[in-house]
């Protein structure tokens, strides 16, 4: 069992199998994109973004923080669509990669996309 509070400050409490089985649509190979933003106060943050997910997005300080809340954020979207009965999209790559595009730098690792545009 999971308990979380949402946006709209109400507690909801997950169920144990249906948890267990977003954990385990949650680890097939979703691709991810990360890109660095900006609040509407002008600071930087970076955005993670799941493609095959619509919807689903996570922020952080760093690309690594925002790769990390990213996790938690697609099991728990993957967790809201099995509750409603919803189709849970299939992860659309074979491999996993990050391409990390901040103007001059660029690196792949881990199923990860950083750009510094959307």
């Amino acid at each position: 069992m999971k308990v979380i509070l949402n946006t709209m400050n109400r507690v909801i409490v997950m169920n144990s199998q249906t948890l267990n089985k977003a954990r385990e649509l949650a680890n097939r190979p979703y691709q991810t994109r990360i890109f660095l933003d900006e609040t509407t106060d002008g600071e930087p943050i970076y955005v993670a973004v799941i493609p095959e997910l619509p919807g689903c997005s996570a922020f952080g300080d760093t690309p690594e923080e925002a790769k990390q809340n990213i996790l938690t954020a697609k099991e728990d979207f993957i967790y809201f669509l099995l509750k409603n009965d919803l189709y849970v999209p299939e992860p659309q790559l074979l491999r996993t990669s990050i391409v990390i595009d901040m103007s001059e730098y660029t690196a792949t690792h881990d199923n990860v996309h950083i750009d510094s545009q959307p």
